[in-house]
């Protein structure tokens, strides 16, 4: 997966859609500015943090964070629920899979968590896989136990005390082809991770740019991912 992140059309095109809809939300770094990639492992989808400014990444997988500190992070083993960071310690927070990982029991208590760390006025960041009953072989080798709705992730949001900004779905074309594959590889575990890494030639990342720019103007009400941004309040 380290080796796919750097090269595989949906880590490219996933960086470039969390850029183009997070930073709208943060404010200008600064030399204090401090990100948090939470179960970033290796930073395939979050490096456009670390280019902007420090950026912390924590998974509790020992071999991920050292990818990770080649890519520029600076690597924390940390479990997601019990985060090593004081109150109020980040600008922003960014999850990308890992409130669905059949280890997280409890995915609102890992938000919680977030939401803890997170400075007033900054923002979290979730992306989570989709369609709540699209099930397949990807989801066994990836040890996913659960996908999410677009109202699911903005629940979980609000229920930390933030402000959702935004829950929009993405990749919704991908959603066709993955039922059919769904149906297909009924019982067997098989991963995406190294099918199809130019995306059919380039027409998945065209798609994929065509889906962002469509996404400037407005939510997708559903897609094999979900998206949901919030900031924290600042305290009354």
């Amino acid at each position: 997966m380290a080796a796919a992140g750097d090269r595989h059309w949906w880590y490219v095109a996933t960086r470039q859609l969390l850029e183009q809809l997070v930073v709208p939300h943060l404010t200008p770094p600064t030399p204090q500015t401090r990100y948090l990639d939470a179960a970033g492992g290796s930073g395939a989808t979050g490096r456009w943090l670390a280019a902007r400014a420090t950026t912390l990444v924590d998974d509790i997988d020992e071999d991920s964070v050292r990818y990770a500190s080649e890519a520029g992070y600076r690597p924390v083993v940390a479990d997601l629920n019990a985060l090593p960071h004081p109150d109020d310690s980040f600008d922003a927070v960014l999850c990308v899979t890992a409130l669905c990982h059949r280890m997280n029991e409890d995915p609102a208590r890992t938000v919680r968590e977030m939401a803890r760390v997170t400075k007033p006025g900054g923002a979290v960041a979730l992306m989570e896989p989709g369609v709540r009953r699209l099930r397949r072989g990807h989801d066994r080798v990836t040890h996913t136990a659960r996908r999410f709705s677009r109202s699911d992730l903005a629940g979980l949001l609000r229920g930390a005390g933030l402000d959702v900004v935004r829950a929009t779905g993405a990749y919704a074309f991908l959603v066709p082809p993955a039922a059919v594959l769904a149906m297909l590889e009924r019982g067997r575990a098989t991963s995406d991770v190294g099918r199809n890494e130019s995306g059919l030639g380039g027409v998945l990342p065209a798609l994929a740019r065509l889906e962002r720019a469509l996404l400037r103007r407005a939510d997708l009400p559903t897609g094999l991912s979900v998206i949901a941004i919030a900031v924290k309040p600042a305290p009354q």
